[in-house]
């Protein structure tokens, strides 16, 4: 499998509840009609995370990078990418981004 994964930092508390609804209403649904996305899993950091500053994790999968690559040059991925952008500054957050091979074999180097 090859996987991108999205990191985002904490909103403001003020901010938090709008940035929410956002990403649930708008930014899930606009990587919802990414093509070749074989799956989408979305986590949302507990208090704890508060102290490493991840808030919610975010990972596509896609059979392979020939697949990914096609993704990528989609209108899908550009209004995603497009709505990211809007979102960090609306709500003053960081995204990292990575994308890669997923090994399946948990000895084998990543």
């Amino acid at each position: 499998m090859y996987k991108a994964v999205g990191v985002w930092t904490w909103p403001q508390a003020e901010d938090e509840q709008a940035f929410e609804d956002h990403y649930v209403n708008v930014h899930v649904r606009t990587a919802d009609e990414v093509p070749n996305v074989e799956r989408l899993t979305l986590m949302k950091a507990g208090d704890t995370g508060r102290d490493s500053d991840i808030y919610r994790v975010a990972e596509m999968y896609f059979a392979d990078e020939k697949a990914f690559a096609e993704a990528a040059k989609s209108e899908a991925w550009a209004a995603m990418v497009a709505d990211a952008t809007a979102m960090i500054e609306r709500f003053g957050v960081e995204l990292k981004a990575a994308q890669g091979w997923e090994s399946e074999n948990t000895s084998a180097p990543a």
